[in-house]
């Protein structure tokens, strides 16, 4: 297969859902949706999918606007900026290849392995397989992207925490937590990442989890 033709074909397409997984890891679903069943229950696939396990960078004119180097918070807010943006041009370049992806917002996307071994990316083609580079060559060779077992067990410990905690509200309800400006976000994977502190001394919260759509009478919007 002419992997470098294969890749072309997804200009023009629409980043249709931005997520975030664990750690760094980002995936964009690319293209159409459609619900697949999982042992988790029902997921969002897009027609491709371009990931990133390892260092990256989101750019524009001139500036980083995000990375990951931000928070896990920080990421999983702000990778939504690139929804329904279309892809514009799709470069692997280096003699490490990294991946630069430019959008129709003029931000690029670029991949940047800081450690030992192969660039940290990888593509889902429309054809359904998936690439990456191994020893400086595209391959569909271990490219599929994969939790460690530690991994897998630290989203099922957030997911049963998150069933645990719900949404605790007071009322009469100001606002949402996430809009107050005594919430602190906990910067940790999956379900956390709806959570928060609150840090309100005059809050019957004060020093409890909330979720970020809970809310209380003592609600302050942010500056």
């Amino acid at each position: 297969m002419d992997f470098e033709a294969e890749i072309q074909k997804l200009i023009g397409l629409e980043v249709s859902l931005p997520r975030k997984g664990y750690g760094s890891t980002i995936f964009l679903e690319i293209g159409t949706l459609s619900s697949v069943k999982t042992r988790r229950g029902l997921k969002e696939k897009g027609e491709a999918c371009i990931a990133i396990e390892w260092d990256w960078r989101v750019e524009r004119e001139g500036r980083v606007l995000f990375g990951s180097s931000n928070s896990n918070v920080e990421v999983a807010r702000s990778i939504q900026s690139l929804m329904h943006c279309r892809i514009e041009s799709i470069e692997i370049s280096g003699n490490v290849p990294e991946l630069e992806v430019v959008f129709s917002d003029k931000s690029c996307l670029r991949s940047m392995i800081m450690v030992t071994g192969d660039p940290g990316w990888s593509i889902r083609l429309l054809t359904g397989e998936w690439i990456s580079s191994v020893d400086g060559k595209l391959s569909d060779e271990n490219a599929v992207p994969y939790l460690t077992e530690g991994e897998k067990e630290a989203f099922l410990i957030a997911e049963a925490a998150a069933a645990r905690w719900g949404v605790p509200e007071r009322q009469p309800r100001g606002g949402a937590c996430s809009e107050c400006k005594y919430y602190a976000p906990i910067d940790g994977n999956g379900h956390l990442l709806d959570y928060g502190v609150c840090v309100s001394g005059d809050s019957s919260f004060d020093g409890c989890v909330v979720n970020f759509r809970s809310g209380c009478p003592e609600f302050c919007a942010k500056g």
